[in-house]
C-alpha cells in the first residue's frame, strides 16, 4: 500500500476487534489483565516503523498500570508514510473505574469496545457502549470513559493526528 489515507485507517479500525485471533493470542487475551506478568517490550511496539508490514503479539506488548487498577498494553506509536501520527493501545479497566479524568487533546481518537460496558461521556451526555461499539472523539472536545459494568472492560484506543 503506497498511500495510506486517514479514511483507510478509519475503515480498518473495526478489524482491530479480530487482532487476538489474527495474531494467535486469543487465549492470552481472555486472562484478566491483573494476573498477567508484564513482558519485555516488543521492538515494534513503540516508536513503530510503519514503512513495512508488522505483526504485534499480545504477549510481547509492554504493560503500563495505574494506581486505580487500569492496565494498558501499548501496541503501536509512530508516523505512517503519509505523515500522520498514529497510536494504538488496549486498556483494561475494573468495574466502577475510569482510566483517567475527563480530558481533551488536539487529535482525533476512536474507542473500540472489545468487552464490558463503558460510559462514553461527552458534550454533557452519557453514551453507553458495549462490545463492538465504537466512539469517536473530535479534537479539543472534553470527553471521558468509565466502566459502568460489573466485569472488566477492555477496549482499544486508536488516535490519529497531524505530525
Amino acid at each position: 500500500m503506497s498511500h495510506l489515507t486517514r479514511r483507510d485507517l478509519c475503515l480498518a479500525l473495526p478489524a482491530l476487534s479480530f487482532l487476538p485471533v489474527l495474531t494467535g493470542e486469543a487465549s492470552a487475551q481472555t486472562q484478566p489483565a491483573s494476573t498477567q506478568a508484564p513482558s519485555a517490550p516488543s521492538a515494534n511496539s513503540l516508536n513503530t516503523d510503519f514503512s513495512q508490514c508488522k505483526a504485534f503479539f499480545f504477549n510481547q506488548l509492554p504493560i503500563r498500570s495505574s494506581n486505580s487498577g487500569v492496565f494498558t498494553h501499548d501496541i503501536a506509536r509512530g508516523v505512517v508514510p503519509t505523515g500522520e501520527v498514529v497510536e494504538l493501545h488496549e486498556t483494561t479497566v475494573e468495574p466502577g473505574q475510569m482510566p483517567h479524568p475527563p480530558h481533551q487533546h488536539p487529535h482525533e481518537e476512536f474507542i473500540l469496545i472489545r468487552e464490558g460496558t463503558m460510559d462514553f461521556i461527552y458534550g454533557g451526555e452519557s453514551h453507553i457502549l458495549g462490545p463492538g461499539s465504537v466512539g469517536f472523539t473530535a479534537p479539543n472536545q472534553m470527553h471521558g470513559f468509565k466502566n459502568v459494568g460489573t466485569t472488566q472492560a477492555n477496549y482499544f484506543i486508536f488516535s490519529l493526528s497531524k505530525k
